[in-house]
């Protein structure tokens, strides 16, 4: 009897490592990170707004240019940036560089990248071939099909591990009776990705309308989102990631609660608990009296569809490890501190070529099911 028990056992032993040698785990890490305004420094006589990003030389030997800044760029601020700044290539090249240096650094190093505030496909593919080289992102998506009307042209680019399933496509975001409050806005990419057992990923790839327009703008847009999702079997694997840009007051609300259920997305939990750390963007809030004051805000973050949850039934092989959601923060580059110490993300400062941007990068992993 005892040997026969230990026979059993043995027995018991050598299937379950054979069970668990075919059932190959696996993990998949997607990033999503606003680059701030990542432009070449030609001019594109299309794009009358991509006359910021110009050296200073081209700027001074424009007659008109001055007046150009002021016509396309109303807002005092940024028409003096539009007048002043002097984007050489120079500067160009230590924000790639800075921006390689993170990717580089980020563990585990992610499969797949969204990359909102891109000017166009050279621009994505020049950071991929001279400063990611030899990290095998193989596909490179840049539609440029967003309108250049108030929007400054920018488009939101992906660079992926993973291959194509099949074409990526563009969605407009339509404002319908909203179209008077609502500025232009970036089209969502929708991007089918094989993962590596051979199933899609439907990745769509998003940069809401700002927190300077009204909520119903972010609304029309996440209607969208959702339109996109709904066309998918109940079972399809879908994530949304990108700069959604809901300050953190929004996302407590029912609105947002209710667009989530609408789409069958989940969100992580970080995104809606408010107004403290941690973030991935200090944003300006209003506050009674009139006054303002900084707040961190997920304004970047991902949505999962519900075949991707661990407590819900699915056949799809994959859930979203939603604890796995956080900032990268691994470069000095990154980080900024005022005299009191208060910590944010270092936005690029045009005149010293130092800093990369006013986000931060936000991961979450996807995960087999054994």
């Amino acid at each position: 009897m005892v040997w026969l028990a230990r026979t059993l056992l043995v027995v018991i032993a050598a299937a379950a490592a054979t069970a668990s040698v075919g059932q190959e785990f696996r993990t998949v890490t997607l990033m999503s990170w606003n680059v701030e305004n990542l432009f070449d420094t030609v001019d594109d006589p299309a794009n009358p707004f991509d006359d910021t990003f110009l050296p200073k030389a081209v700027k001074d030997a424009r007659p008109g240019h001055e007046a150009h800044c002021r016509q396309f760029t109303p807002i005092p601020a940024f028409a003096r940036e539009c007048r002043d700044i002097d984007w050489t290539d120079d500067k160009l090249r230590r924000k790639l560089q800075a921006i390689a240096d993170v990717i580089r650094a980020v563990r585990p190093q992610p499969d797949v990248i969204i990359l909102p505030e891109l000017e166009n496909p050279a621009i994505l593919a020049r950071l991929n071939t001279e400063f990611l080289a030899g990290l095998g992102y193989t596909t490179e998506i840049e539609l440029d099909t967003t309108v250049t009307d108030l929007d400054r042209g920018i488009d939101v680019g992906i660079l992926s591990r993973l291959p194509s399933a099949s074409p990526p496509t563009a969605h407009k975001v339509e404002f319908g009776t909203d179209s008077d409050l609502c500025r232009a806005t970036r089209d969502i990419v929708a991007a089918p990705l094989a993962l590596p057992d051979g199933r899609a990923l439907h990745l769509y790839a998003v940069h809401f309308p700002s927190g300077g327009n009204p909520i119903e703008c972010r609304e029309r847009a996440m209607r969208t989102l959702n339109a996109l999702s709904a066309a998918l079997p109940a079972d399809a694997i879908a994530v949304a990631g990108g700069d959604f840009n809901f300050p953190c007051n929004e996302p407590q609300g029912d609105l947002f609660g209710r667009l989530l259920s609408e789409g069958r997305w989940t969100v992580p939990p970080e995104v809606r608990t408010g107004c403290d750390e941690p973030g991935s963007n200090k944003f300006r809030n209003a506050r009674p009296g009139n006054r303002s004051w900084f707040t961190w805000s997920f304004l970047d973050f991902f949505l999962v569809s519900d075949s991707l949850l661990t407590e819900r039934p699915s056949p799809v092989g994959w859930f979203a490890n939603l604890g796995s959601f956080r900032t990268a923060v691994v470069s000095a580059q990154q980080v900024e501190t005022n005299d009191q110490g208060f910590v944010s993300p270092r936005r690029y400062d045009f005149d010293a070529g130092s800093g990369i941007s006013d986000h931060w990068p936000v991961l979450i992993e996807l995960v087999t099911r054994p």
